[in-house]
């Protein structure tokens, strides 16, 4: 809403200011983006959440379980089962490391780093075009960091 004051000038209601709150933007913008960015995976057969485990082995070789449960801020039996799916999928194959032969090993198969190769092409796509949204305007991507680290800090404290 936009009110004239006194000198003719029109200014921001302040009610705007003080009844903004971060939280529901942050949950729309996420609910959003998920679901835009689920779309887009669809059409190469990946689903949600698939893509960063794609994306965390396709960039760090091989990890076990409890690596990339860290990593992507998950419960290890997530991983399991999303391993389960993508090794049906034949993008993914489990292994032992010598060392520890308790510790299951996950790396992608061919055909997985080539889905990987496909998905980080979507999300540089998708980041490219949001980054027109910011334009020149970077100071908001320190900010979603900090955001972000604390957020995840938390979330792995009640884990």
């Amino acid at each position: 809403m936009v009110r004239k004051d006194t000198g003719g000038v029109q200014r921001q209601d302040q009610t705007l200011a003080t009844d903004a709150t971060l939280i529901p933007h942050l949950l729309s913008i996420a609910k959003s983006f998920r679901q835009l960015i689920d779309i887009n995976l669809a059409e190469c057969g990946v689903a949600a959440g698939q893509d960063q485990f794609l994306l965390c082995l396709a960039e760090e070789g091989d990890m076990s379980v409890v690596e990339l449960a860290t990593r992507l801020s998950v419960r290890p039996s997530t991983i399991s089962k999303m391993a389960d799916i993508l090794s049906r999928k034949g993008w993914a194959e489990r292994g032992i490391y010598s060392d520890d032969q308790r510790r299951v090993r996950l790396r992608l198969t061919d055909e997985g780093r080539a889905v990987a190769t496909t998905v980080r092409n979507l999300h540089d796509r998708l980041d490219r075009e949001l980054s027109k949204v910011v334009g020149e305007d970077l100071a908001l991507l320190p900010i979603l960091n900090k955001v972000d680290h604390v957020l995840s800090k938390r979330l792995r404290r009640l884990r």
